[in-house]
């Protein structure tokens, strides 16, 4: 470079010389200079001079030798191969996995040889490892190494195979092919001294174990490895191992945006979330739906949710060649011994969330020490999940592979899972005794094995009630199976926060009782659905049930049952609002008890005692009420039911207060807090909370009864009862009102109206209308009254409710002072 720039400069000064000696030898010989170059004249002869000493010294140093700062261009070597750049096109819609790429850069960063990233089939291993590579490899300029290992196929590369191929991508182009043959051992060397000394980044994908990996690796070198497999290769000490599971949902969701364009999304995020849901967050089902969309402009969001929600259609929807999660998931199942595909094809019969090995060893038919190992060699090869140190999963679309595999095995297994969980929960619970959840919850709930039991298990064991219902016809070993895990499971869901829990459990075993065609299992199955309706919210459902589970006992003759029946109808009519009625059935139920002086005659005829004493107090019959219910606390006391007695005690102080002896309610409920507490009664203890509150607003101590109220409140949400925490909010609203906060009282009364509308509690929605109505009125917000007055009329349309008539009265009591009349109230 600098050669040439002397070679212009002396080409310069000899120019500059000539021009310059022509104008002195014009000047000489009597030419003159243009006027405004006239004094220069005297310069041109030294000039000429000073460029020519330049120009000579420019050639002397053109003439020069070179030194060691300018080195000739070095030969071209023929042998030296160009550098391998085998890397694959970066994936085009790469998306999401920036906590992963992160953590495997921070990896290159701090020197790691080897990184490794595994897991199951589908979930973008692959797309994460070149993604990376591209981010890096300029980092290595000997060149780029790839080669597909295939070890989640029938036939994995063998090391045999693959270093000869290595070494040729390394080697120079005049090699001599002797060099390529050998044994493994052999080869690896070789290998390992083309790459010392040099920086080579070397990416293998889809391995299938260690032993597969080990001898592709350098010894002493600078070079990379970039690893992906099924199997975590935690047999290689050098590696960093990533784990790589399914998407997050914004994941998910971005990729299926980019595919199917955000118009799609953003028209229908409903749709979109089922998409997700259905791909199981799995980027290789997510990629294939949103392809699927990207071809097909004419289809809806919608329109592929509705293809994907057919479960046995999902894997087929959900196919793109090569790509298929179909394809994916045989790759690793075929590569399994017999034992352990067959373990694996039972598991995809479990219907719930995870499964412990006791689970498994049911599924598959095993002993129980065999379950273990059996998991273990699943999970190795990424087709079942470790969600804790001792459960497990299928992702939904792994499991429905299972099932395509399982075929007719399905309903021995599933039949064997219900038989399994059924002797499960008969040793964690109190064997269950036919409605003794009727005569009072039992104190199971308080003991903390149970508790847990049901904490872990209760999506299981719906789930497989409910998969059961559905083939319930054709499979009666099935049936019979289905009908006694729902039978062992009852007492387990008597207890909030389970009631909703119950009702998903009861609606798939009223199926399966009536496809028993026994009346017995039809009445206890509607009985069991009664309770959990009503004490869940679904206060019509509740009454329906109640009604069909009396007539089934009545026509199976069971006379104590009957009165059991009885009760829970008088029960869910008290909670309709039919009180009249209410009361002739508690009456039938006392009835049918005195036939059975003893035993379980004792504690039924204690409830319907106590029911009726509740209802007696909503008549306004306190006297009466106050009798009913102290033979209720003597029955119990008498049977030495604890439990049973605090809640007579908790019935009867209500009576008290609304007789006005407020001491003596007070004696009664206060102890019983502590005896709910330990027994987990969490809806008695609500109800003993909320005792306490209105016993405290009655006396004036507006504070104290504020922090009862809001325990009460604070308890049932955290149970999920939310009738229990909409009750409460009506008595805060009246310690607002009492404390002369009336928009804080109003506003609590509105958000109770709308907790009883949506769980179409008609009594209670109409008489905290009516309580909003006559709190607007003595505000002076007239109208607004009166719009709640006539709400609160329609939703008590048909109803016998003397709360609701005391409230009435006091009403017009007020509108009548400002003038209004009573039909200005709807009567």
């Amino acid at each position: 470079m600098r050669r040439a720039l002397v070679l212009v400069a002396l080409a310069l000064a000899s120019a500059v010389t000539s021009v310059l000696l022509a104008v002195a030898v014009n000047v000489a010989t009597g030419g003159e200079l243009p006027p405004g170059l006239a004094p220069l004249e005297p310069l041109a002869w030294p000039a000429v001079a000073v460029a020519s000493v330049v120009t000579a010294v420019l050639a002397f140093w053109q003439q020069r030798p070179l030194t060691g700062r300018e080195p000739e261009p070095v030969a071209v070597d023929p042998a030296r191969p160009t550098p391998p750049a085998e890397l694959p096109a970066l994936p085009a819609l790469f998306t999401g996995r920036q906590s992963e790429a992160d953590r495997i850069l921070a990896a290159i960063d701090g020197g790691a040889p080897v990184v490794a990233v595994s897991g199951p089939g589908g979930v973008g291993k692959s797309a994460l490892i070149l993604h990376v590579a591209h981010l890096v490899h300029a980092r290595y300029p000997d060149g780029t190494l790839f080669v597909r290992l295939r070890g989640a196929s029938a036939e994995p590369a063998d090391p045999a195979e693959v270093l000869p191929r290595l070494l040729r991508s390394l080697r120079p182009s005049d090699a001599d092919d002797g060099e390529l043959h050998g044994d493994v051992e052999t080869l690896a060397a070789r290998l390992r001294t083309r790459l010392a000394g040099r920086r080579y980044l070397l990416v293998f994908d889809d391995a299938g174990s260690a032993d597969q990996v080990r001898p592709l690796l350098p010894g002493a070198s600078r070079s990379l490895v970039l690893v992906t497999s099924r199997p975590v290769l935690a047999e290689l000490a050098a590696a960093t191992l990533v784990r790589l599971g399914e998407f997050s949902d914004d994941e998910a969701r971005e990729l299926l945006t980019r595919l199917a364009g955000d118009e799609r999304v953003t028209a229908d995020p409903a749709a979109t979330e089922a998409v997700v849901r259905a791909c199981g967050n799995l980027p290789l089902a997510v990629a294939i739906a949103g392809s699927r969309l990207r071809a097909r402009p004419s289809w809806s969001m919608a329109t592929l949710a509705e293809r994907l929600a057919d479960e046995e259609r999902r894997l087929d929807e959900l196919s793109s060649g090569r790509d298929a999660v179909r394809a994916s998931v045989a790759a690793t199942y075929t590569e399994l011994d017999a034992y352990h595909q067959r373990v694996f094809r039972r598991l995809g019969a479990h219907p719930g969330t995870d499964f412990d090995a006791s689970a498994a060893a049911a599924l598959a038919d095993l002993v129980a020490s065999g379950a273990v190992p059996a998991l273990d060699r699943l999970v190795e090869r990424q087709l079942v999940q470790v969600t804790t140190s001792d459960r497990y999963r299928l992702h939904d679309l792994v499991r429905l592979y299972a099932l395509e595999e399982l075929g007719a095995e399905y309903f021995d297994a599933l039949r064997r899972l219900a038989d399994h969980y059924a002797a499960q929960a008969r040793a964690a619970i109190d064997p269950w005794v036919p409605w003794e959840a009727a005569f009072g919850p039992r104190s199971e709930g308080g003991d903390p094995g149970h508790r847990a039991y049901v904490d872990d298990e209760r999506e299981n064991l719906i789930a497989t009630v409910t998969a059961a219902a559905r083939h319930r016809d054709g499979h009666p070993e099935l049936r019979t199976a289905a009908w006694g895990l729902a039978a062992a499971a009852e007492p387990a869901f008597t207890r909030y926060p389970y009631h909703a829990d119950a009702r998903r459990l009861w609606e798939a075993g009223l199926a399966i009782a009536h496809s028993t065609g026994v009346p017995e299992r039809i009445a206890q199955a509607e009985y069991a659905a009664a309770r959990a309706s009503q004490y869940s919210g679904d206060v019509r459902g509740g009454l329906a049930h109640a009604r069909a589970s009396l007539s089934w006992w009545e026509r199976a003759g069971h006379r104590l049952n009957t009165a059991a029946a009885h009760r829970r109808l008088a029960s869910a009519l008290y909670a309709a609002g039919q009180f009249t009625e209410a009361e002739e059935h508690y009456g039938e139920a006392l009835r049918l008890c005195a036939e059975h002086p003893g035993g379980d005659g004792i504690s039924l005829r204690a409830s319907a005692l106590r029911g009726l004493g509740s209802l007696q107090v909503a008549f306004g019959r306190i006297d009466e009420a106050v009798r009913t219910l102290q033979k209720a606390v003597d029955v119990r006391r008498e049977a030495g039911d604890d439990a049973g007695l605090a809640r007579a005690r908790t019935s009867l102080a209500r009576a008290h207060r609304k007789a006005g002896r407020t001491e003596v309610a007070r004696e009664l409920v206060a102890p019983q807090v502590a005896v709910f507490r330990r027994s987990g009664d969490v809806m008695w203890e609500i109800t003993a909370l909320r005792e306490l509150g209105r016993l405290e607003l009655a006396e004036g101590r507006l504070a104290s009864a504020t922090e009862h109220l809001e325990a009460a409140r604070v308890l049932a949400l955290r149970n999920h009862n939310r009738t229990g925490a909409v009750i409460t909010l009506v008595a805060l609203a009246e310690v607002d009102a009492a404390a002369g906060r009336s928009d804080a009282a109003a506003a609590r009364f509105r958000e109770a109206v709308e907790g009883f509308r949506v769980a179409e509690d008609r009594v209670r929605e109409g008489t905290t209308q009516l309580k909003l109505a006559l709190l607007l009125a003595r505000t002076g917000a007239g109208d607004e009254a009166d719009a709640a007055a006539e709400r609160a009329r329609a939703a008590l349309t048909g109803l016998d409710v003397p709360d609701a008539d005391d409230l009435r009265r006091r009403l017009a009591a007020v509108r009548g002072a400002a003038g209004a009349t009573p039909s200005d109230l709807g009567g």
